[in-house]
Order: C-alpha cells, then structure tokens, then sequence
C-alpha cells in the first residue's frame, strides 16, 4: 500500500517544476492538539493542471466537549482505499480514534477492515435519506428516535449513539465536513494551479477554519457566568 501510494504521489507531482520541493510542501501536517475522537471524513473534488483532477481528503475532528477543527488534510488522485488508509494510518498515528463518520463511500470501509484500525464506521444519514422514498425515510425516522430513547449500538446507522448525546445532531452526518468543503469552494482554484499550490491554499483555509472556531470556544467560555464570577475574584 505505501508503494501504491508513492506511485499516485509521484503521478501527481512529475508534470510540477520544482517536484522535490513541492514534495515536501506536500508533506505538512495542521499542527492541531486535542482529544479528537470523532473524525467526520469528506472528498472535495478539484481540477488539476493539464485537465487531470484530484480530491481533497478533508478530515474534521470532534471532542467530547464539542471542540471542532481540521484535523488533517490530504491531495490525493482518487477516493481510493489506499488513501483513505492513509488517511486513517496519519489520524491514528496523533488521536485516539472511536468513531469515523461518512456518507456511503465503500473505499473507507475496505480502508477500516484492511488496517486494522478499532473505530466503529457511522454512515452519514442525511446522505442515506436522500436515496430512498418518503416511506422509508420515515421509518428511518422512528427507528431512529426509538434507538436514542433506548440507546442500541452496534450498527452503522446507529453509532453516532456512543458518543456523548449533545454530539449525537453532529455525528448523524458529515454535514460538518461539507460547511467546511463549501469554504473550499468559494475559491475556486481554476486550471492553472499546481497540485501542492491547491494543497498549500487547502491548508490555509483549515488553519483560519481553526483559529476561527477556538476564538469562538473562548467567547462561549467567557460568556459563562461561573466563569467570569471566577475570573473577577482572580483579579481582585
């Protein structure tokens, strides 16, 4: 698998003046710092020069506090199994993974099984509701709202369950990943940029995604009255 995916990293940056150095542009990682234990996976597809194209691999993390952020980002030629194993082997490596949630792309399951990795898979549901009739989207509806009354676990509809119930509206889907996929789109990267260009933008917009998301934790933090009651006795 690390061979293979040499090959697509190699395919992807030959026709790139200047490839070494563009290889370990390649290579960086978001220097993110947290208890991320459910990882919310999404593609962006985009164009490449020469009218190849690539995918984003976008991975959201969330705590069981309800911290969000960015937790890693990967340019990659196709939504493959040997870049979701990637994907999975570098989230690994840095946070203690429970929970992977994403729509219904068989790649990421045949990447779970083949690594080895302990996470429960949750199927996105939103993505599930939007492929079947009315009908069963309202079954799917009551067997919901009776799985969260008696919480059951074990299936890939359901495992969004063993996360805390605050994170449960958050878990159901992948809707978080593809807010962020939508700031991806509104820079629209045209044909003329090279692959570590686009990776490089990526990235910028995941750490403002960050930084925009922590000052936004702190003003929830500083808006708690036991927390201000705390701080004015500190000061005084």
């Amino acid at each position: 698998m690390l061979r293979e995916e040499g090959l697509v990293l190699r395919a992807l940056l030959l026709p790139v003046l200047g490839g070494k150095l563009n290889a370990k542009l390649w290579t960086q990682e978001l220097e993110v710092r947290g208890d991320f234990k459910y990882v919310i996976v999404d593609g962006k597809y985009v164009k490449l020069r020469g009218g190849r194209r690539g995918v984003l691999l976008i991975a959201l993390g969330l705590t069981d506090h309800g911290v969000r952020a960015v937790l890693d980002v990967v340019l990659t030629g196709e939504e493959d199994v040997v870049s979701y194993w990637d994907l999975l082997v570098r989230l690994w490596r840095r946070y203690n993974l429970t929970l992977v949630v994403a729509d219904g792309v068989k790649a990421l399951d045949t990447a779970i099984s083949r690594s080895g990795i302990q996470v429960a898979r949750q199927t996105c549901l939103v993505h599930l509701k939007r492929r079947v009739d009315r009908r069963v989207r309202v079954l799917l509806d009551l067997l919901l709202s009776l799985a969260e009354s008696v919480p059951t676990r074990g299936s890939p509809l359901l495992s969004y369950l063993l996360a805390p119930r605050e994170l449960w509206p958050l878990l159901r889907s992948n809707n978080l990943a593809e807010s962020f996929n939508s700031l991806l789109e509104r820079r629209r990267f045209g044909k003329c940029h090279s692959p570590w260009r686009i990776l490089q933008i990526a990235q910028a917009i995941a750490l403002n995604y960050n930084l925009s998301t922590c000052y936004l934790a702190l003003v929830i933090i500083l808006q708690e009255p036991l927390f201000l009651r705390d701080m004015i006795k500190y000061i005084q």
